[in-house]
């Protein structure tokens, strides 16, 4: 299940399941001076308690129909993130409403590269060690009715046993950029992706240190189906994993 941020709640349903100790050592900290803080309807106030405050840590200025929007995201402390659009200086703001990203863990917010007015949105779904990611395309030149898309191409859980390798296809097009997620906290891995006739293009290995994950961009050469192998790094590896791949453009 899909953990959500509770700011999609009242306030004091929020005070309510927040750990007891932790709002004494937030009431005494001070707001920062390089910080922004909005509440839930996206208005800008320095002077929010803590348990009532999103810090500001993404926004980009677009131009739509001759005027000018900030479109921004906001993080409360439990990693729910609330997405807002709003003309300059924070005037007349308002939260986006698309529930699929909207109070959602988001890992990454970047400008799509063949659109002015949209961005790519990635969406971590759950809060463990082997949530998968969707990417997800917000188009924002009607401001008034933001148009969502899923840039999802494969989301995948398995289980290897051990000495397995486990192969998985998609389909792709050329000169399409995606990004490959692989996680499993029970192995260290490989994945190998294979081109539409059977050579391989790319490969990646996670491990321990890097948290086992393993992340792999790139474009796509052709138009076809690809293969990718999932692998452990010994005989011994087994375990649960999760695979996600996601285009980075609509």
């Amino acid at each position: 299940m899909k953990s959500r941020s509770p700011f999609t709640l009242t306030l004091t349903i929020i005070s309510a399941i927040v750990t007891p100790t932790v709002p004494e050592v937030f009431a005494q900290q001070q707001p920062s001076a390089n910080q922004i803080y909005i509440n839930k309807n996206c208005q800008r106030n320095q002077q929010l308690p803590q348990l009532e405050r999103f810090t500001i840590f993404s926004r980009n200025e677009i131009t739509t129909n001759g005027q000018n929007y900030w479109f921004y995201a906001a993080r409360y402390q439990d990693g729910g993130v609330l997405l807002c659009i709003s003309q300059p200086n924070f005037n007349q703001p308002k939260p986006i409403n698309e529930p699929k990203i909207q109070a959602n863990f988001i890992d990454k917010i970047v400008r799509d590269p063949n659109h002015k007015t949209a961005f790519i949105i990635a969406v971590r779904e759950g809060n463990g060690p082997e949530a998968p990611v969707t990417n997800y395309g917000l188009e924002l030149s009607n401001v008034d009715r933001p148009f969502l898309t899923s840039l999802s191409i494969l989301q995948q859980q398995g289980t290897l046993k051990e000495g397995e390798t486990r192969q998985h296809t998609f389909q792709g097009r050329v000169g399409q950029s995606i990004t490959i997620d692989l996680k499993s906290r029970a192995f260290d891995h490989n994945i190998t992706l294979f081109d539409t006739s059977g050579k391989k293009i790319a490969e990646k290995t996670g491990n321990s240190q890097n948290r086992r994950e393993s992340q792999l961009t790139l474009k796509l050469p052709s138009n076809g189906t690809y293969k990718i192998l999932v692998k452990g790094s010994d005989r011994t590896s087994k375990g649960s994993y999760s695979l996600s791949i996601n285009s980075n453009q609509h």
